[in-house]
């Protein structure tokens, strides 16, 4: 029998069998209570709602965390990373990912500010809460270097910083774990001493099943190391596969593809966020209403996404909710 309890229907006065899964936040809230100060039956603390890590990105960047997305040349990586922090700018979903909204300082480091600000105008898009920049003299393990970044940072006071691409910020050997060290030792000390988040945006080598280029202690040192592939050719649109190769504060993340449409990139055919495939399984269900169990089966996403993804239906008016938690497209 599936977790839940007994309980009598109102209108029947009969004995009902409720699954926990069924429950909305609230009356599992008053239902689920701890056992000897912080103990919980299993099969209950399975369906309790956990406070998560916040974050600026859904998943991929936390609040005060780290991340980096590395990539070989020509795959958008410049174009991903300035949509980013238009959307985090401005609190918009970042290709299908929730987004929380604070000022971000991007500094590019292979363009000149003449190229930056054409990139920016082709989008045809509102930067504000967005501040830019472009160095090619600000390195990060030098002392003028940190100094010129530490008047940036105290001048900007960014909340998300973005350095593209993390080779052109530094001298030393990025195959050195001692030399690398005191580079990120440095960043940790601006996400301390700012209270901010940094995204690293970085190359691959050749080998692209070696990940990103240089010493392994980047991979170590990040909350979020994700990959981006380019799957067009040359003379196509581009499209591009972003895959999270490790998330420190989230349980799974979903591989997409991308495809840049007026200098942005939009989710591909085959990606579809949670929410969309949430509504797609009600919509197509032979049966109505169904209850949040046989979406779980269906593997579509966590429970909590799924149950994040139920709230968000209902509140744009296409699905309800009826009887103990089951859901059904909403009538007109």
């Amino acid at each position: 029998m599936n977790p839940g309890f007994w309980a009598i229907d109102p209108d029947t006065d009969e004995l009902v069998w409720i699954l926990y899964s069924e429950l909305d936040e609230d009356e599992r809230r008053q239902l689920f209570k701890p056992i000897g100060g912080f103990c919980f039956e299993a099969n209950k603390f399975l369906y309790m709602k956990l406070a998560k890590a916040p974050f600026y990105v859904q998943d991929w960047l936390p609040k005060r965390g780290k991340c980096m997305i590395y990539a070989p040349a020509k795959s958008g990586k410049s174009f991903l990373s300035m949509q980013m922090a238009r959307c985090i700018a401005s609190g918009e979903e970042f290709l299908g990912l929730r987004t929380t909204q604070g000022r971000v300082l991007y500094i590019q480091f292979e363009m000149g500010e003449e190229i930056l600000q054409d990139r920016l105008t082709l989008t045809k898009k509102d930067y504000e809460n967005v501040y830019v920049g472009t160095s090619f003299s600000l390195k990060l393990d030098t002392e003028p270097g940190k100094n010129q970044l530490n008047v940036a940072m105290e001048a900007v006071q960014p909340n998300v910083l973005i350095l593209d691409p993390l080779y052109k910020a530094i001298i030393g050997d990025e195959n050195s774990g001692q030399e690398m060290r005191s580079v990120l030792d440095y960043l940790d000390e601006l996400i301390e001493g700012y209270d901010c988040s940094i995204l690293l945006i970085h190359h691959t080598g050749k080998d692209l099943t070696k990940r990103g280029r240089g010493t392994s202690i980047f991979e170590d040192w990040v909350d979020s190391y994700i990959a981006m592939k380019r799957l067009s050719k040359d003379n196509e649109p581009l499209k591009v596969m972003i895959k999270t190769v490790l998330m420190r504060h989230a349980i799974s993340g979903d591989s997409l593809e991308a495809v840049l449409v007026n200098f942005e990139f939009e989710p591909g055919e085959k990606t579809m966020t949670v929410k969309k495939r949430v509504f797609e399984f009600i919509k197509n269900a032979k049966k109505l209403p169904i209850s949040p169990d046989l979406i779980f089966k269906a593997d579509i996403g966590s429970n909590n996404s799924v149950y994040k993804a139920l709230k968000a239906l209902i509140e744009e008016g296409v699905i309800e909710k009826v009887g103990y938690g089951q859901y059904q497209l909403k009538k007109a």
